[in-house]
């Protein structure tokens, strides 16, 4: 008995294996299946290729441009999330940082701004504040300040002569050619700093060799008035969602109202008096170093603007005049920049959808309003780093308006090309590079 069941046991073993031996075959169909379908598959792409119309491709285009436009939304949110507002610990082993404060002019908080410099915590820096002239009315503003902080080392240009058209770059050439640190800080008048603003900034740049300039995202202090409140919801959203997600992807987005890099870095572009002639110097300055294989990054801390003096005419016209030089910088944002807001993009969604799908273009346009506001609410919370001052009923009321105000302001910078800052009409190329300037 035992021999038997050893002896059944082997032949349903063996037979086990037999039944298995037409698998080489089923491989063989299966291929032979799918080679079949691949000419089928190719032919019916060429097929639909050769039936697009014109309509049809440019339902596609729509889609996919507006699918990029939400992808940003969420690329700036996540990246927000995940890079901004870390606790920074003090490191003394950072180089110096010289921090030069080109001023012109003065307002009800200057000396609250120019203070949270001198107060910062950071073991080595120094303050250049680099006027026009003596007759400044905010000169006194910066002596008793530094009478008042005799332990901070800090000094006081005057601009002797142009060496350009750029009247910013004038301003600030005669502090960077004394600056004593290897790190160069630019920070405008109205930019308020919190305590470890500067450790942030230095810690950012330190942390690769190749990173040439970090950029605070442009955001606002907590501030009472309606003008304010606009200007900080314009931008926590549309503005901080380009820098947070151009710095993703890793384009060059840099601004010039608060900024660091490696003094190095600049030295091999030819200084700051190479950009004396170029009206947005801070993004010609990122272009030159992204040449020469440096990085430009995003620190940990947006900028606080700090203004007393804003209005809604000033904030029309201040982005106006970044408008204007976007178009003569990159002049094929004109095809793209009035598509990218909210309610062009949803009509542009609405009807591809609607030609490639037959969906409801009310719904679309309802979703896609929807979509586009939370993650903007959501963005400005980031950049906030907690709760609005304002209701959730004022976010909605100075977003739309910013939505509609928006391609008014673009259209007025086309209609009127010159570029007026402080008390000069500039004329810019096509490029970026100042063709004249007027005096007014």
């Amino acid at each position: 008995m035992p021999t038997m069941e050893s002896r059944q046991n082997f032949v349903e073993i063996s037979e086990i294996p037999s039944s298995t031996k037409s698998s080489p075959a089923m491989e063989l169909s299966f291929s032979a299946t799918v080679s079949s379908l691949v000419p089928w598959i190719v032919l019916e792409i060429e097929n639909m290729i050769e039936n697009l119309d014109i309509t049809t491709c440019l339902a596609i285009i729509g889609v996919l441009f507006v699918g990029a436009l939400y992808l940003i939304h969420v690329i700036a949110l996540c990246y927000g999330i995940f890079h901004l507002h870390k606790v920074n610990e003090p490191d003394a082993t950072l180089p110096g940082v010289s921090i030069i404060k080109p001023i012109m002019g003065t307002d009800e908080n200057l000396e609250i701004n120019l203070t949270s410099f001198f107060t910062a915590e950071y073991h080595q820096f120094e303050l250049i504040f680099c006027f026009h002239s003596p007759e400044d009315v905010a000169v006194p503003v910066v002596k008793a300040l530094i009478e008042r902080y005799p332990d901070v080392d800090s000094t006081i240009c005057f601009q002797e002569h142009e060496i350009g058209f750029n009247p910013k770059i004038n301003n600030m050439n005669p502090g960077y050619l004394v600056a004593k640190y290897p790190l160069i800080m630019i920070s405008d008048s109205t930019i308020f700093m919190r305590p470890d603003g500067i450790l942030d900034l230095a810690k950012r740049i330190m942390s690769h060799e190749k990173l040439g300039l970090i950029t605070q995202i442009p955001y606002c202090m907590d501030r009472v008035g309606k003008a304010n409140c606009f200007e900080q919801v314009f931008f926590g959203t549309s503005h901080s969602k380009i820098y947070l997600a151009g710095n993703f992807l890793g384009f060059n987005c840099p601004t010039g109202m608060s900024s660091i890099f490696k003094k190095a870095a600049l030295e091999e572009c030819g200084g700051m008096a190479a950009f004396k002639d170029y009206m947005a110097e801070d993004y010609f300055l990122g272009k030159n170093l992204a040449a020469r294989g440096y990085k430009s990054g995003i620190s940990n801390q947006p900028a606080l603007q700090n203004s007393a003096a804003t209005t809604f005419t000033s904030f029309a016209n201040r982005v106006g005049r970044w408008a204007k030089l976007r178009i003569a910088m990159m002049p094929q944002v004109i095809l793209v920049e009035p598509l990218q807001d909210c309610f062009p993009a949803g009509i542009i969604m609405a009807f591809s959808v609607y030609y490639l799908f037959d969906f409801n273009i009310p719904m679309t346009i309802f979703l896609n309003f929807l979509f586009w506001i939370f993650l903007d609410y959501m963005i400005m919370r980031v950049m906030q780093n907690g709760p609005l001052t304002m209701s959730l009923i004022q976010f909605i009321g100075f977003w739309f308006l910013r939505e509609f105000s928006s391609p008014v302001i673009f259209i007025k910078a086309l209609m009127e090309p010159s570029v007026r800052w402080r008390n000069n009409i500039f004329n810019v190329k096509w490029g970026g590079k100042i063709r004249d300037r007027i005096s007014c």
